[in-house]
């Protein structure tokens, strides 16, 4: 510590000298303040004369503190050599003594055998009466008297505790002496056990007793928390002395507690009246059940047990998690057992309805579940849900295949399809696979929401499978009737039930899709073309141009049989032939079924089958079956060409929708009069602005259809109209894609 510096007088009153300076100096600016010199002196004495007085007074009351410390260090000090005084003398005292306690050692032993003597004497009297007390306590437990007989008890243990303790003292302890107590007091052992088997019993009967005797329930929570008081004494006891008498610490509290839990689950596994092989609702039989017992037992418990258990049992909160804990227990083992099928589905149910007002949120429960947290586990109700998704796809598998067999059956009836209201012919494969999802998705909204998803996905997983079976069945039955027309008789009709069942497959799940999930995704392509739901859309809309291909197939091997498109652009068709009136008959024959067709579908068929036949007209024009001779000839022809392409435009356009379903189809056999004015022309030197008006409307021909064309008229070698068409259009470059058209299609096929 630092000491204070020393006062700098001098320095001090300059400062003082001037500071009054400065003081004078702003009391005196103007002359008129001369005048008033005197009284600014008194009042500047009567100042000093003030501070002056203050400072004689500190000055004397710190004088007469350190008056005072001196006094009481002065006192202090004489009180310590007193003490000092005093101490010497005890401590000659106690040298003077030390002899007399080795003459008193006999007499400290005799004082301790007199005390345990004495406290032998006090309990001779409990001793001596252990059997008949023993009798008459097991009496006394034997006709419910369990209060007096917990207090003969009580003192039974207190007098073979404190005999106990006294050989515990003792510095050489006799183990023969500590055997034969115990042999003595054996009873005593046997009694607590025996009235702990009366109280458990009435604590297993809590529910039902507490309604019609709750003094029994009172009793024996009393006599629990007698044991649980004399627990902690003997355990403090303990840690002092390091005794602790025998069947000590009861802890009846706790096996309270433990009664009441096993109670719980052998009443949760008793209601299970049935099982699998007896009845396949035992689940739903036994998880109602449980469901109505905890109802019941909970009602009573929130009712009726807080007035009677003491207030820190918190009975309510401590038996609703013993009964979930009990009741976690019992569905986890139900589940390492196995379940089957539907079980998967109920137990999921209940379990999302464990927190609904049916059971631990009922309005008469008023529960506080903050605390209870889930009744099982998040990986165990995710395998429960796998197992499930597991079981229903093994499910749905069977059921489509199953469903598909028979469908597929209903082929060869001789009997047409059904139709619905509007004529369309269907079969039932996609209503029966569909009313199966819809119910297996409305069970699974009651398990989850977000499971409802993933049995969706399954669904539309399990469809995209189930479309190549489907093909391959069209397929195999397309061959069967390849192999014999005659043997199915209603073929197309059921090939045409198949294209709308097509339709139908994507149409329902569409509507799943937009009835279950929340997501949408119309608004955006992109997510269009990821989202499944649509990709299996446009796997059953491929199966449909399957079917329509087939259908088309069907027609032409009809018209390959009459042979009409063989008599195209020859000289039988030349002199008259009925060809075109054929293919109109055959197709107006067979679109009296194809009206059972969805528009969407009899739209596609009839366009499909009007660039065939345009096709076969163009390959016999450009083949050149037909030679023309004379002029009149070649006229004739391209007069019959167009006459024929405007009878099956008409054709096509009278039996033909569009996609839509409102619009006419597209009139392709305009191109069969443009072609026929080539032909039909007389005058060579024009023929170039026709050939340059026939690349304009179509500038998909091909150059060589072009050369086909002029050496059809029979006025010019190859080698001229070759040189004529490259005068014109060039030759073909095959690096540049030429526009999609009927001509494209012709180079194709």
């Amino acid at each position: 510590m630092s000491l204070p510096a020393p006062l700098d007088l001098g320095r001090m009153e300059a400062e003082a000298k001037e500071n009054a300076s400065k003081h004078i100096s702003n009391l005196l600016q103007r002359p008129d303040q001369l005048e008033k010199v005197d009284q600014y002196k008194r009042r500047i004495m009567r100042k000093k004369a003030s501070v002056d007085t203050m400072l004689k007074t500190a000055v004397q009351s710190q004088l007469d503190g350190v008056r005072t410390g001196l006094n009481q260090l002065q006192s202090a000090l004489q009180d310590v050599y007193e003490i000092k005084q005093s101490l010497d003398e005890v401590e000659e005292t106690y040298k003077s003594i030390q002899p007399i306690q080795n003459k008193l050692i006999q007499v400290n032993t005799e004082n301790s055998r007199f005390c345990q003597l004495a406290a032998a004497m006090e309990n001779l009297k409990h001793i001596f009466t252990v059997p008949e007390s023993v009798r008459k306590t097991q009496e006394l437990i034997n006709e419910g008297k369990l209060l007096q007989a917990h207090k003969h008890l009580t003192d039974l243990e207190s007098a073979r505790d404190e005999l106990m303790f006294e050989l515990f003292k003792q510095p050489q302890q006799s183990p023969t002496d500590n055997s034969t107590l115990e042999k003595y007091f054996k009873d005593v052992v046997h009694l607590s056990e025996s009235l702990g088997k009366q109280l458990w019993v009435i604590i297993q009967r809590t529910l039902s007793s507490v309604r019609r005797e709750p003094t029994l329930i009172v009793t024996a929570l009393r006599i629990v928390e007698r044991e649980e008081r004399m627990d902690l004494a003997v355990e403090e006891r303990k840690q002092q002395s390091g005794f602790m008498p025998p069947g000590r610490p009861k802890k009846w509290r706790n096996k309270c507690f433990e009664i009441l839990e096993d109670c719980i689950s052998n009443k949760i596994e008793g209601n299970q009246l049935e099982d699998r092989d007896k009845n396949k609702m035992w689940l739903v039989r036994h998880l109602e059940l449980t469901r109505q017992i905890m109802v019941d037992d909970l009602r009573v418990v929130v009712t009726m047990l807080p007035p009677i258990f003491p207030p820190d049992y918190n009975i309510v909160k401590t038996y609703v998690k013993m009964y979930h804990r009990a009741l976690a227990g019992h569905l986890e083992e139900m589940i390492r057992e196995g379940l089957e099928g539907n079980e998967f589905v109920t137990l999921l149910s209940w379990v999302n309805n464990y927190y609904s007002p049916d059971l631990m949120g009922h309005p008469d429960l008023n529960i506080d579940i903050s605390e209870l947290g889930p009744l099982l586990e998040n990986n165990v109700i995710d395998e429960l849900q796998n197992q499930y998704l597991r079981t229903m796809k093994f499910n749905i598998m069977e059921w489509m295949k199953n469903s598909l067999v028979q469908d597929k059956k209903d082929w060869f009836r001789v009997e047409h399809p059904d139709a619905d209201g509007d004529g369309y012919y269907s079969t039932s494969l996609p209503v029966i696979i569909f009313q199966m999802m819809e119910q297996n998705l409305q069970v699974t909204r009651l398990i989850s929401e977000d499971l409802v998803k993933k049995v969706l996905e399954l669904f539309a997983d399990e469809l995209n499978l189930f479309s190549k079976d489907y093909i391959a069945e069209i397929e195999s039955y397309k061959d069967r009737h390849l192999q014999d027309r005659s043997e199915i008789k209603f073929f197309l009709h059921y090939m045409i039930a198949n294209i709308n069942n097509s339709l139908s497959f994507g149409e329902y799940m569409k509507q799943l899709r937009n009835r279950y999930l929340k997501e949408d995704f119309e608004e955006d392509e992109e997510n269009i073309r990821k989202d499944r739901f649509q990709k299996l859309n446009d796997t059953f809309l491929k199966i449909a141009k399957i079917g329509t291909r087939i259908i088309i197939e069907e027609v032409f091997i009809d018209l390959k049989n009459s042979k009409c498109l063989e008599e195209i652009l020859t000289k039988n068709w030349l002199t008259g032939t009925h060809a075109v009136d054929i293919i109109c008959a055959t197709w107006a024959d067979y679109s009296n079924d194809f009206v059972h067709l969805k528009p969407r579908f009899n739209g596609e068929v009839v366009e499909a089958g009007q660039k065939r036949v345009l096709i076969e007209f163009l390959k016999s024009l450009f083949t050149k079956k037909l030679q023309f001779k004379t002029y009149d000839e070649r006229k004739a022809a391209a007069e019959k060409l167009i006459k024929e392409g405007s009878q099956l435009g008409e054709l096509f356009q009278k039996y033909g929708t569009s996609k839509v379903g409102s619009e006419p189809t597209q009139n392709i056999f305009n191109v069969l009069p443009v072609l026929a004015e080539v032909l039909k022309l007389k005058d060579t030197s024009m023929i170039s602005l026709e050939i340059m008006g026939v690349v304009k409307k179509y500038p998909d021909i091909r150059v060589e259809h072009l050369i086909s064309l002029l050496v059809l008229r029979g006025d010019m070698n190859r080698a001229d109209a070759r040189q004529m068409v490259q005068d014109i259009v060039g030759e073909d470059d095959p690096l540049r894609p030429k526009p999609k058209g009927i001509f494209s299609e012709l180079a194709m096929s």
